[in-house]
């Protein structure tokens, strides 16, 4: 249960309440439409109850990436946020990441510029992360990234994919907090609005849809090209059955 639950949930109380106000605005209500007035609103209700029980759900394990973050993108229950930071010169990008699940997973998270005015991007290279996470496992992954100097000390928009899969199934879920539900794969492909765009053809009107988007702030007086055998860093934190982490830092 969790975000087609609340959308669902939303739809059929909006259409609850819809249906109760139109029915109370009737001058000679008759049995069915004192039945709409009040299945309308006891409809709505419960809605409203069932979407804040799953908003408010306590956490099962602590949710170390909201405390580190704020926020954080959710891919199917696959979490994760960005941070930049320079060292010795180099700029690093860190993906911290975090499962909502108590099975192991395996995920892919991309960035990219994203179009600006004139539809056009910013030169740099784009950026990949694959993932290995344990079971509710708390993480990040590094990778030095060069930034042309005309970017260094800016904020820059990217857009953002990412992709997750369970070998072992998804189990239980164990953190709650929604974060931003992100719908494009690690190609940056959205399956959901490109369904919405084939909708919106089919009835003639226009739907638009796209990735969702980082501002990340660049740091200054860093390389613009990084050695070609600095590797990718990966590293757990925390996982499953393990002891509180007490800096999360």
């Amino acid at each position: 249960m969790g975000e087609s639950t609340k959308a669902v949930c939303a739809l059929l109380m909006i259409v609850s309440g819809i249906a109760a106000a139109f029915a109370w605005m009737a001058d000679r209500p008759d049995a069915v439409t004192w039945g709409i007035r009040i299945g309308g609103f006891v409809s709505a209700m419960l809605m409203l109850g069932v979407i804040l029980k799953l908003h408010f759900r306590a956490d099962l394990e602590h949710d170390y990436l909201r405390q580190l973050t704020g926020t954080y993108f959710n891919r199917d229950d696959f979490c994760f946020a960005f941070l930049v930071t320079p060292h010795d010169g180099l700029a690093f990008m860190d993906a911290y990441f975090q499962t909502q699940r108590d099975q192991p997973c395996m995920g892919q998270i991309a960035l990219r510029p994203a179009r600006g005015f004139f539809l056009t991007r910013a030169n740099f290279d784009a950026i990949t992360f694959e993932v290995e996470c344990p079971p509710a496992g708390f993480g990040f992954a590094r990778i030095a990234i060069p930034i042309p100097e005309k970017l260094q000390g800016k904020r820059l928009s990217f857009e953002v994919g990412a992709c997750v899969r369970y070998p072992e199934g998804k189990g239980r879920r164990v953190r709650f907090h929604d974060g931003i539900f992100l719908r494009s794969n690690s190609n940056f492909g959205n399956s959901f609005g490109t369904a919405l765009t084939a909708a919106g053809a089919a009835t003639g009107s226009l739907v638009l849809s796209s990735p969702a988007t980082a501002n990340i702030e660049l740091p200054a007086d860093v390389a613009e090209e990084i050695p070609n055998d600095l590797a990718p860093e990966i590293k757990i934190l925390w996982q499953l059955g393990e002891p509180p982490l007490e800096n999360v830092g």
